[in-house]
């Protein structure tokens, strides 16, 4: 300051002539510079297609404007004043938040291709876009409206495919300007493509093969496994296609085949399927299908406790999630995971401890916790490629499958061996009951054997006796004095004989010596008394008690169902037993004792014996003697099973 009041007064003004010079100067190249700014920003990008181009990511080449009040219409967007409004893309994302305000896309093609056999295809990638109006140009100036999305029916799309595809009708040395109007759901990255036609044939036919193998795959194993448990009846091979069915569920949902194919004219299912119900469904079924598996390898209550534990906690938390209160993804995911790792940590254990590593088991309860954290891929980029962190859980899905169902034939074979371990206790076993009937047999043999012999040598013994004795006869007429002293005293012996065999036969029609339990020993049940029965009634033959027809049928309970009218008789009719009211085996005995002499018993002792009422006793041994009277029965004579086929009424 100084120095420039020391200066003369024209040197004073011509300094400050020279400053305000370069202020004008400062401050026209600022203008210019920030017009540049605004005339390159206001610029419209243009997509350029050349003879050596076939496909074109073009997502970050659109220009956007955030319509926040939603109030304009692809003409006032179209019109020239209000082109400057556009802003360049330069995040495959577009713009952050702003959920809830529709996005305008604004995109422009310079053909300066020579070929005219080449058509040209946009492909917007993501069927979770909540909705998406693509604007065709007409030649007047107007615009054609061509709308989708997950919450309009499929039918109006123009081009049926699961994505949005879009044929661009722009011919060589051609440039157009085209209008997307997006509404979305979350902060979700676009994947806009240009292709031609032969580019969009062969992406759309590898798309739809390798789904195709992955559900193909995942049918496989449902049928599988059902068949599985159409033969077996374990829920096990119940809860795994539940599983199976869910992720294929998820799996149609996330792709969209679903929406093309199976609820086209539900669009209410995709809202469904975006929401965590699918999610949840999987974790229930993966719960069951686990606690089953460990189950079938060792009986462990506290692994039931807790996955049913689990399962509680994870439908509270769903429950929450919807009407409560909406957690963070990040926390929500880490809850989910500590739940499932509570069960499937005490599974391992149990496993562990009963010596069974099964790794395909683990490695597929770890693709689930993969496939948990990757069901928010539209939120966690894993990878640059938003296709890629699309449909990256669909492999860990597949091997999920694949590793369970090892997993599955292992305890087949696990559960074969144990069976076949059982077979070979049973052969060897049976093996050494054959071995000691075999030394039994040999034993009796033996004794046979002997036996015969010896009746053998007292029949030669006989036969020289007889020789002796006609030798003998000769002498008879001397002797005959001495022959009738013998003659009378083999009469006083066979009248001995005669009264032993007397006193055997009394013996055996009396049966004595058995008891109750060795007669239960007898006749031990109801199937044995009615088999005995049936012996009983029908030894001679068989005659039908209504037609008299002589050919039958077995029936239960030893009972016999005639051929000729299928009537049926059972063994009690017109027997002793006939509408019995207490154990046949009980009646036996009674019917056995009313024959014996030997034994006298009280009503009091037989029905201490039998455990049967007083009164009950009573009523049938009055029966037997009524019997005894109406057939004139002698127990002297005749046995006790002779009372059995008598009928009373």
């Amino acid at each position: 300051m100084i120095r420039i009041l020391s200066k003369s007064p024209d040197q004073r003004f011509k300094l400050r002539d020279e400053r305000i010079t370069w202020y004008k100067f400062l401050v026209l190249s600022s203008f210019l510079v920030c017009f540049g700014i605004q005339a390159y920003a206001n610029e419209k990008t243009v997509i350029k297609l050349t003879d050596d181009i076939s496909e074109v990511f073009v997502a970050t080449k659109f220009d956007f404007f955030l319509d926040t009040a939603g109030i304009y219409s692809v003409q006032e967007i179209s019109d020239e004043r209000f082109q400057g409004k556009f802003q360049k893309v330069t995040d495959t994302h577009v713009l952050f938040d702003y959920l809830d305000s529709p996005v305008w896309m604004r995109f422009t093609i310079e053909n300066n291709q020579n070929k005219y056999n080449h058509s040209w295809y946009l492909e917007s990638w993501g069927f979770d876009i909540k909705n998406i109006t693509f604007y065709f140009p007409n030649p007047d100036g107007s615009f054609r409206p061509s709308n989708a999305g997950f919450e309009m029916p499929f039918e109006e799309r123009d081009i049926k495919h699961k994505n949005f595809n879009y044929f661009l009708d722009i011919r060589p040395n051609e440039t157009k300007t085209f209008y997307i109007k997006v509404k979305r759901s979350y902060n979700q990255e676009f994947s806009f493509h240009l292709r031609t036609n032969e580019k969009f044939l062969v992406h759309s036919l590898n798309e739809y093969f390798l789904l195709g193998i992955y559900y193909g795959v995942l049918i496989i194993i449902l049928t599988f496994n059902l068949y599985l448990f159409y033969r077996l009846r374990d829920t096990l091979y119940l809860y795994f296609p539940c599983l199976i069915l869910a992720c294929i569920w998820f799996s149609l949902g996330r792709d969209g085949l679903g929406f093309q194919f199976l609820w086209p004219n539900a669009p209410w299912v995709n809202k469904l399927n975006n929401e965590r119900f699918i999610e949840l469904i999987i974790i229930l079924s993966t719960l069951l299908f686990s606690d089953r598996f460990v189950q079938k390898y060792t009986k462990s209550k506290r692994v039931l406790t807790f996955t049913y534990i689990a399962i509680l906690l994870k439908v509270i938390l769903f429950l929450s999630q919807i009407f409560i209160y909406e957690l963070n993804y990040i926390a929500y995911i880490i809850i989910t995971i500590i739940i499932l790792s509570i069960p499937f940590s005490m599974g391992l254990y149990a496993l562990i401890k009963a010596k069974i590593y099964s790794w395909s088991y683990t490695f597929a309860y770890l693709c689930l916790f993969l496939v948990i954290v990757y069901s928010y891929s539209k939120s966690i980029q894993l990878f640059s490629s938003p296709v890629i962190n699309w449909y990256f859980v669909y492999p860990v899905i597949f091997m999920e499958m694949i590793l369970f169902s090892f997993s599955i034939f292992n305890q087949l074979k696990f559960l074969q061996n144990q069976f076949l371990e059982a077979n070979e206790e049973k052969t060897i076993a049976l093996e050494r009951n054959n071995q000691l009937t075999q030394e039994l047999n040999s034993k009796l043999k033996e004794k046979v054997r002997a036996r015969t012999e010896k009746i053998e040598r007292m029949a030669a013994d006989l036969a020289q006796k007889n020789v002796e004795l006609q030798t003998t006869n000769l002498k008879l007429e001397e002797l005959n004095s001495q022959v009738t002293q013998i003659n009378n005293y083999l009469t006083e012996n066979n009248e001995l004989l005669k009264s032993s065999v007397d006193e055997v036969t009394k013996d055996l029609a009396l049966m004595k010596g058995l008891d109750f339990e060795d007669f239960k020993n007898v006749f031990p049940d109801k199937e044995t008394c009615l088999k005995f029965l049936s012996e009983l009634k029908w030894k001679d033959k068989y005659h039908c008690k209504k037609c008299e027809y002589n050919k039958f049928m077995e029936g239960p309970n030893h009972g016999k169902r005639c051929k000729n009218c299928n009537y049926y008789e059972s063994p009690t009719v017109d027997t002793l037993f006939h509408k019995l009211k207490f154990p046949i085996e009980k009646a036996f005995y009674i019917l056995y004792l009313s024959n014996r002499k030997d034994v006298d018993l009280t009503l009091n002792e037989l029905s201490e014996i039998l455990e049967l009422r007083r009164e009950t006793c009573w009523a049938f041994k009055n029966k037997i003697a009524q019997a005894m009277e109406k057939v004139g029965h002698n127990t002297d004579l005749n046995g006790w099973e002779a009372l059995a086929l008598v009928h009373l009424e």
